[in-house]
């Protein structure tokens, strides 16, 4: 129905008139949930007569908040619109904390946001790093830290006994850190809402503010709260048994089947236990999806049935059928990057202005890409440029090795690596050899030094020889010899282990820089490249002629766009789920992590609108890798699509008995679906629901292509 000159299905109607009271509205993907959360602003003035200064509607980030602000404004009239306070909830915690400050006459210095000062939360990060850990943090350490310190502000935890942080020394920093805050009037980002929270707890002139200015809540995203954002919200809302009064009016909009940001806190559970939280609280449900096509809802909503913890829903589209996902296995990473340079290019032949997105579980993947698209002269956009492998210690020691066999007078180069090849020179010898003067061999300074013993000199000869004969290799030939030779990753394991750090991790990084190095012929080619790969990420984008959409992006970053054709990459176990993930349901029972990764996985599919690609490779940095088991998950409802719809003269595929075609469909005893077979002349009667469930029966021409695909 038409609805403040707007079109409304049911359901929207329904969640977008709801007036007083909770509500959970859950918005499957594209079902329209900003257009409510509008309209149903707009009615609560103009049909319930509410203030539109009562009205508060948090956002999770700056972009949805002013997209959500804009769109109302454009809808409902400046005049009104600007007096609907739209927020980011970190806005929101900054404005009571504000507010408190104005009360007590005193200002806490903010310390995010400003990269260039001094005193900022990296750097008294990397100040405390360096002090309890005796060791200079990288940038990644530092985000991890950041991160870390974040979820449990998030999550409100009051013990960290017995977390497994990654970071070492995690309690001590922590502690440290929120002394040396408190001790100089600082505040991050984090503290934005758990000061605001004991703020409202302690104060309840300033919580009777917020409750009597925004008696009405809303809350998009709601499926991204953490613990702390729900107590905030508790104490906003007044619960009240008597729906009657005024307050508890918290109107949500989420998804359950997207929360995926468990590392920020963030859990479905709360959304989850609404009903039980909130009493009264009424549940809407948008169902219509007018995003995708017919193929890519079906078979996404059967695929995301397999998590347990969920609210029931039975997504649905109105638009046509396309093809099913294609689903692909490919020899390796380069072979994936030939695939999907291939698939831009024919999908740009056909339709010019179709927008593209490649999606991956790891930023790590985007390295690969970037090179080879821009070799290829395509452009593209980086979602998300924040990739610390090129500042990465263990990167710039394997290009300091290649830099040293260029230029044996690069004292700085020498001084990163001296010690970390199997070649017993002591850091004595180093800082002798780098004390001479500049431009000088650095090799030669150490062969005239009368320290040397016998040994030694021999030794200093020979590595001088390797170096000379390390500056002709080819890329990958060098790399292979700085861990086979100089056993650089011998030695780094040996410290891994010492300081319990994931040397797995840090192998992983040799292993994309290998396939990097694959494309140059000399190593100064390579460091050419390696510098104009690290300024494009700087750039975020690489401009190419006529500016056609293509974006690169991690999953996480993709949350809320859409693509006429997403490409899906680096499909393996070890990336998505993770090793982690399948540990813990394997061995322990614990199915949280895997289904917040089954999230993650359908928000990657769900963000297409009409052709969907997921492409595994069967090995990744040389070692052989098995599929991820998401995508024998979807080819299974693949599979079961089309069994519920056609299988009479069907062509099917058997792991053990190749090709066959369907020749008679019927129910057993037992009111099982049985199939009849016909294989080369030889008939066998299947329990298809067995064959499905076992993943050793599919349909080939539902889409032969992508059957095609899957087998090469």
């Amino acid at each position: 129905m038409h609805f403040f000159e707007v079109n409304l299905n049911p359901q929207q109607e329904k969640a977008a008139t709801h007036g007083r009271g909770p509500a959970l509205v859950l918005a499957g993907p594209g079902s329209g949930k900003t257009t409510v959360i509008t309209v149903r602003t707009a009615f609560l003035i103009r049909e319930l007569g509410v203030s539109p200064a009562n009205i508060l509607t948090l956002t999770f980030n700056r972009a949805a908040k002013l997209e959500m602000e804009q769109r109302f404004r454009r809808f409902s009239g400046s005049e009104i619109g600007y007096q609907v306070q739209f927020s980011t909830l970190h806005s929101f915690g900054n404005q009571v904390v504000r507010d408190y400050e104005n009360l007590k006459g005193k200002r806490l210095k903010r310390i995010e946001g400003d990269e260039q000062a001094v005193e900022n939360k990296r750097n008294i990060l990397r100040k405390l790093y360096r002090e309890l850990n005796g060791t200079n943090p990288g940038d990644e350490e530092l985000e991890n830290l950041s991160n870390e310190i974040g979820l449990v502000k998030n999550k409100m935890l009051t013990s960290l006994s017995g977390i497994n942080f990654s970071t070492p020394n995690f309690e001590g920093l922590y502690r440290a850190y929120e002394e040396y805050k408190k001790s100089n009037f600082y505040m991050d980002f984090d503290d934005m809402l758990t000061y605001a929270y004991a703020i409202l707890k302690r104060y309840p002139d300033i919580l009777n503010f917020y409750r009597n200015q925004y008696p009405y809540i809303q809350v998009d995203e709601g499926q991204d709260l953490s613990k702390i954002q729900f107590e905030i919200l508790k104490l906003l809302i007044q619960i009240l048994k008597l729906l009657i009064q005024p307050g508890n009016n918290l109107f949500i909009v989420a998804d359950d089947d997207q929360s995926i940001y468990g590392f920020r806190g963030a859990e479905p559970g709360y959304i989850l236990e609404m009903e039980r939280q909130l009493p009264g609280c009424r549940i809407y449900k948008l169902e219509q999806n007018y995003r995708s096509s017919r193929n890519i809802v079906e078979i996404s909503s059967q695929f995301i049935k397999a998590n347990q913890n969920r609210y029931d829903k039975q997504h649905r589209t109105d638009n046509a059928s396309k093809a099913d996902p294609f689903i692909i296995k490919v020899k390796d990473e380069l072979e994936q990057l030939r695939l999907i340079i291939k698939t831009v290019k024919e999908k740009w032949q056909q339709y010019p202005d179709s927008s593209i997105a490649i999606l991956y579980r790891n930023n790590l993947s985007s390295l690969l890409l970037v090179d080879g698209l821009e070799r290829e002269g395509i452009g593209f956009k980086l979602k998300q440029n924040k990739l610390f492998f090129f500042k990465h210690w263990v990167i710039q020691d394997l290009l300091a090795f290649m830099r040293f066999a260029l230029d044996q007078t690069d004292g700085d180069a020498f001084r990163r690596i001296g010690h970390k090849m199997k070649r017993y020179l002591s850091r004595d010898l180093i800082e002798l050899a780098l004390t001479a003067k500049t431009g000088k061999n650095v090799l030669e300074i150490l062969l005239t030094s009368e320290r040397l013993a016998a040994y030694q000199r021999k030794v200093i000869a020979d590595l001088k020889g390797e170096f000379q004969r390390l500056a002709r290799s080819r890329p990958v030939a060098a790399l292979e010899y700085i861990e086979k030779s100089f056993k650089y990753f011998e030695l780094l394991k040996n410290y891994c282990q010492s300081q319990n750090l994931n040397y797995d991790y840090y192998y992983s990084l040799y292993g994309e820089l290998k396939n990097l190095a694959g494309n140059y012929p000399s190593l100064a080619a390579f460091l050419e490249r390696m510098t104009r790969l690290e300024q494009i990420f700087e750039q975020g984008q690489v401009r190419m002629g006529a500016q056609q959409q293509l974006t690169l992006s991690t999953i996480h970053s993709a949350k809320g766009l859409e693509y006429d054709c997403v490409l899906m990459v680096d499909l393996c176990n070890p990336e998505i789920p993770g090793q982690r993930a399948m540990d813990l349901a394997i061995k322990n029972g614990d199915n949280f992590l895997l289904e917040e990764e089954r999230r993650l996985f359908y928000v990657g599919m769900t963000r297409a609108r009409e052709y969907l690609y997921l492409i595994t490779p069967l090995r990744k940095n040389g070692a052989v890798v098995p599929p991820s088991l998401f995508v024998e998950e979807v080819l299974t409802c693949i599979d079961r699509e089309f069994a519920s719809h056609n299988m009479h003269g069907a062509v099917v595929y058997h792991n053990k008995f190749g090709k066959g075609i369907v020749v008679e469909v019927k129910e057993n005893d037992n009111g099982r679906t049985v199939i009849i077979v016909e294989f080369s002349g030889v008939r066998r009667k299947l329990d298809l629901g067995i064959c499905l469930e076992n993943g050793v029966l599919h349909f080939g021409e539902v889409s032969s292509s992508f059957r095609k695909l899957y087998y090469n």
